[in-house]
């Protein structure tokens, strides 16, 4: 608990003052529900009473000043006082109520809006290794659901317990007042109920973590469902997916209702301790009247301190239930935002200059036993045209990703400007790539904001170029809206060349200092891609440009090719010397030429 208040207060510091507040106008709410009993028992024993023949009884009421310069035969006018302070009651709840919720909730959105922000602030840096220890549900839970909940502990919970303790202590103060021995059944069912939490405390903790943990297995499963709904449907798997479904769905349903086990034994127990106050004690009260210790009036405000308080004992089972839940989406928040990821901590604060030269000496990079890439040394300075070509599997998104600090190597070193990469700022450094990926995602949003991706707000004009350089025109311009067609969560709605169009557009719309292109031109067809190559070219004239691409053709302008062969660079050389060469690359070349003649005679 300490650790979790350590950590959010400083979310919410700011906006104490206003959930003091608050907390006030629900503690003035609280009084007026106290008080009310109050008048309703000089109502009873100085008007109701003696209208029905009987005589005016001198009560405890803390009220009494109200009418002590009224007649005591005078009910009109005793009446309709107390009747004036009722609904002035009435109003000043319903008016503190409204200030409280409004106050609270209003200026507390900002706090949980700056969790959810640093939230995805962290998942938007953190290094795949850090990132590989969550599933995306849990992700999806830690940046949604759970800033939500330690609101909630701050705004409802908190608040909730101070009206609860706050009700409680002073009702057994006036019901004291009434009579000493109204005190001792609601004290001693009020301990009991605080046992009874104090048992069930940690199987609850334990619950909300497993609902936690099934939910975001559950969330996963929806969301590969969701995505990979093409893929399910081509290969029929559809039958495999609803029966993984209906496993996760099955295993949370299995734990909610653990939960239901455990809350209805728990609820059983303090239910019984309710009846038993109530019962007991409309037992004494009655005793008491009998007696003639009590008033009608007495009577009367007693009963209606008794249902309130058992009220109050349901709001605080409540309020302890969703607390653990909200201590248990604290933890698992706080964890994510302080854990260190010991990737991103390797870079230090230095910016990138907007020609950098790229260096790379004897870089390695291990999988198991043996190594993804081995040994790889380039000399890239600004400028410069880099092919890479390779089977799959050769290293050559991996080497990609590790000149602009998207993947760690295990040895050697990579210099920019003849700096240590982990010299520089990681989101500086990734701001001087313009990155087309070999997966291709798009957003639920228009053609036109998926490709200003860097720059939401930029003119129409800029994104509709860098469209225009990747042959974006020749589909976009085809439906009713242009660029400004809305497609779907990962391009539902278009085809894998038309996906690949947009990414490369993305990254000409960045305009960065060095163009990698990853194998994005795989689904187009020849005649596009040779017009989108013709125009990355142009674009990328004093650029620096890396290509890769199993299109051998592609590379014949590269100041450099290298090919991969089990994370090893076997041949490298321009295009002429490796022609000359005579192996991989040029059987590859030649024998793509020769498919292109025959599909230009075709």
């Amino acid at each position: 608990m300490r650790e979790f208040f350590k950590n959010s207060y400083p979310y919410f510091k700011k906006t104490m003052p206003v959930q003091v507040l608050a907390t006030l106008f629900g503690l003035f709410r609280v009084v007026i529900l106290l008080i009310t009993p109050q008048v309703i028992a000089l109502l009873v024993d100085r008007v109701i009473t003696p209208l029905l023949g009987g005589e005016p009884k001198n009560t405890s009421s803390i009220f009494r000043f109200l009418i002590e310069d009224i007649p005591a035969d005078n009910y009109t006018r005793i009446f309709w006082t107390l009747a004036a302070t009722l609904l002035l009651f009435a109003v000043l709840f319903f008016l503190f109520f409204y200030l409280k919720w409004h106050l609270a909730h209003y200026f507390s959105l900002k706090s949980e809006g700056a969790m959810r922000a640093d939230a995805l602030k962290k998942l938007g840096n953190a290094s795949g290794q850090f990132l590989s220890g969550y599933t995306a549900g849990d992700l999806i839970l830690i940046t949604t659901k759970d800033p939500f909940n330690v609101r909630d502990l701050y705004i409802q919970r908190s608040q909730g317990f101070a009206d609860c303790i706050f009700y409680i202590v002073v009702a057994a103060i006036l019901l004291g007042q009434i009579h000493f021995s109204l005190l001792f059944l609601p004290l001693a069912g009020g301990i009991f109920c605080i046992i009874v939490i104090l048992l069930y405390k940690k199987r609850i903790t334990v619950y909300y973590e497993s609902v936690w943990r099934d939910s975001a297995t559950l969330s996963t499963t929806v969301q590969e469902s969701i995505y990979g709904v093409r893929t399910i449907a081509a290969f029929a798997r559809e039958g495999e997916r609803e029966r993984r479904f209906d496993t996760d769905n099955e295993r949370l349903r299995r734990t909610e209702y653990g939960g239901i086990d455990i809350f209805a034994y728990r609820d059983l127990w303090i239910r019984i301790a309710r009846v038993a106050v109530f019962l007991g004690t409309l037992a004494l009260i009655i005793t008491l009247g009998i007696g003639g210790q009590i008033t009608a009036g007495e009577f009367t405000a007693t009963m209606g301190y008794l249902g309130s308080l058992m009220w109050q004992f349901n709001n605080l089972v409540f309020n302890v239930n969703a607390s653990q839940r909200d201590f248990v989406s604290g933890k698992r928040l706080f964890d994510f935002l302080n854990a260190e990821d010991e990737t991103a901590v390797l870079y230090g604060e230095k910016v990138p200059s907007p020609r950098p030269h790229i260096q790379i000496e004897h870089l390695s990079v291990k999988s198991g036993e043996a190594y993804a890439l081995e040994d790889v040394s380039l000399d890239i300075p600004y400028g410069k045209k880099l092919g890479i070509m390779g089977k799959t599997g050769s290293g050559k998104t991996l080497l990609c990703k590790l000149m602009q600090g998207l993947a760690e190597a295990d040895e050697g070193e990579i210099y920019i400007d003849g700096v240590p990469i982990h010299d520089y700022s990681r989101d500086a450094l990734l701001r001087n790539y313009s990155y087309a990926m070999q997966n291709v995602f798009l957003f639920s949003n228009t053609i036109a904001s998926n490709i200003a991706l860097y720059d939401p707000f930029a003119e129409e004009e800029r994104v509709e170029r860098a469209g225009s350089l990747a042959e974006v025109d020749e589909f976009a311009n085809r439906f009713p809206d242009g660029y400004k067609t809305t497609i779907g969560e990962k391009g539902f709605g278009l085809s894998g060349g038309q996906k690949q169009r947009i990414s490369i557009a993305r990254a000409l719309f960045k305009n960065a200092s060095v163009f990698v292109f990853d194998d994005v031109t795989s689904a187009l067809d020849l005649e596009t891609e040779h017009a989108v190559f013709q125009n990355l070219e142009r674009e990328c004239a004093e650029k620096t440009m890396i290509l890769v691409t199993h299109r051998a053709t592609a590379l014949k302008n590269c100041d450099e090719i290298l090919f991969l062969e089990d994370g090893k660079i076997s041949e490298r050389g321009n295009f002429e010397e490796l022609m000359a060469l005579g192996g991989n690359f040029a059987q590859i070349y030649s024998r793509q030429a020769k498919e292109m003649n025959f599909t230009e005679q075709a």
